[in-house]
């Protein structure tokens, strides 16, 4: 009999501060997608041609590259065989994280919560609106 287990999706987060990093990290991983997670935006370019995520959770506000400018380097892949979905993930107002993510090719946003029944809902909402 051959097994047909779906396989889970990969998400890659992106967040400098350890504290949101961690958490949102075990909740994914708590609801069944496979994680990996960076503490810079500094390389993830190569980190995700290495890893080969389904989807980013991108932090906006990040020292050293913002994480809107992570998502237009990213988006530019679209070309490529396989290029992550980039879903931005910030503090930042929901009209102000709208008008990024139109800018730099996000499919979604999700405006970080202490709630992770919302945010596990807005994540899966994002990730069935490319299904």
């Amino acid at each position: 009999m051959t097994s047909t287990a779906t396989p889970r999706v990969k998400i890659m987060i992106v967040d400098d501060d350890a504290v949101v990093l961690e958490t949102t990290r075990e909740r994914l991983e708590g609801a069944g997608y496979e994680v990996s997670s960076r503490s810079s935006s500094l390389g993830t370019t190569a980190a995700v041609l290495r890893e080969m995520p389904d989807f980013m959770l991108l932090d906006v506000n990040m020292p050293g590259l913002r994480g809107d400018a992570v998502a237009e380097l990213v988006s530019g892949w679209r070309g490529a065989s396989r290029s992550p979905r980039i879903i931005l993930h910030s503090s930042s107002s929901k009209e102000a994280l709208i008008a990024l993510a139109n800018q730099c090719g996000a499919i979604g946003v999700i405006e970080k919560t202490g709630d992770a029944q919302k945010f596990l809902l807005e994540l899966a909402e994002c990730i069935e609106s490319v299904d």
